[in-house]
């Protein structure tokens, strides 16, 4: 049982250092320059680009860069309180019954959208919104991970009209 136990923690261990070893220099050097006292740092690749997970000033963020060091993406973690009204207003009227748990701002392209992520009972969904409380994207099959909190998009995704995050 020992055995098993430090087999897999290699492996892990090995993963975590693998993605990490696979980012470019210049990639890391851009983020450590933006984030020099950045925790809990982990890196993991999403081709073609590369995806930082880490705290600063108390706040959970998520960067994505592509191969050049160019931030393609920034994923802001918002408290309940933080999360502007009219998308709390928006949660309320497009999604009656179901209880917002946790949000993020995002920017990409230039264009801000919020991702709020819903519960109602054991049902979990994704919500993106645009920064007036229009709904742009759900994502009605959605799993946590437990291990690390993160969601993980299931196959049901419906859009709106139009879709800003992707």
């Amino acid at each position: 049982m020992r055995k098993l136990l430090v087999i897999v923690l290699a492996l892990l261990v090995g993963t975590v250092y693998g993605q990490e070893s696979k980012v470019p220099a210049q990639v890391k050097a851009k983020f450590n320059s933006l984030y020099p006292h950045a925790e809990k740092v982990k890196w993991d690749v999403e081709k073609p680009n590369y995806e930082v997970n880490f705290e600063a000033d108390d706040t959970e963020t998520s960067l994505l860069f592509d191969a050049k060091g160019t931030i393609v993406e920034i994923e802001t973690a918002l408290e309940e309180d933080d999360m502007p009204k009219v998308i709390e207003k928006s949660v309320e009227t497009n999604f009656k019954g179901w209880e917002l748990k946790e949000g993020a701002k995002i920017v990409r392209n230039g264009k801000t959208t919020y991702e709020a992520e819903l519960e109602k009972g054991e049902k979990k969904m994704d919500a993106i919104f645009t920064p007036d409380g229009k709904l742009v994207k759900k994502n009605t099959n959605v799993e946590k991970d437990e291990e690390n909190g993160k969601s993980e998009k299931g196959e049901k995704a419906e859009k709106g009209e139009k879709n800003e995050k992707d």
